[in-house]
């Protein structure tokens, strides 16, 4: 099997888990988001100016509560925007579960040799069943 075709197996995997234990599909795809942006695999949206200066395209308040982008400092927005909490804000999630996604998608990384239970339990531990909201 590829890497890539692996690689999508893991990552249904994460998401067939994290169904399982509760998490919603808000929470799955603002993990995923998470993590490709975390690791450089995709960017967010947005521009830059003349000056080099970058302004994120997804207002939310994790770009909002940052300073404004300058000529000594033109990234603050794009890392706001690569945040988990920026993820989870744009696809609707808990950040929390945003984070547990992306860790155990990590892990599926790092293990890709290891054998399919190994890394099954290890998921498993990660993406811990989501407790009901009472009231």
């Amino acid at each position: 099997m590829s890497d890539k075709k692996e690689n999508d197996a893991f990552s249904e995997t994460v998401k067939q888990i994290a169904r399982g234990n509760g998490y919603s599909d808000a929470d799955i795809d603002g993990g995923m988001m998470f993590y490709a942006r975390k690791n450089r695999l995709s960017n967010p949206p947005g521009e830059f100016d003349k000056a080099g200066r970058f302004d994120a395209a997804e207002r939310t308040e994790a770009v909002k509560s940052v300073r404004a982008p300058s000529r000594a400092y033109p990234y603050p927005e794009m890392t706001a925007a690569r945040t988990a909490n920026h993820c989870a804000e744009v696809s609707g999630g808990v950040p929390l579960h945003v984070k547990r996604i992306a860790k155990a998608r990590e892990l599926v990384n790092r293990c890709e040799d290891a054998p399919d239970e190994v890394t099954r339990e290890e998921i498993m531990r990660i993406l811990k069943p989501v407790k009901e909201k009472i009231g």
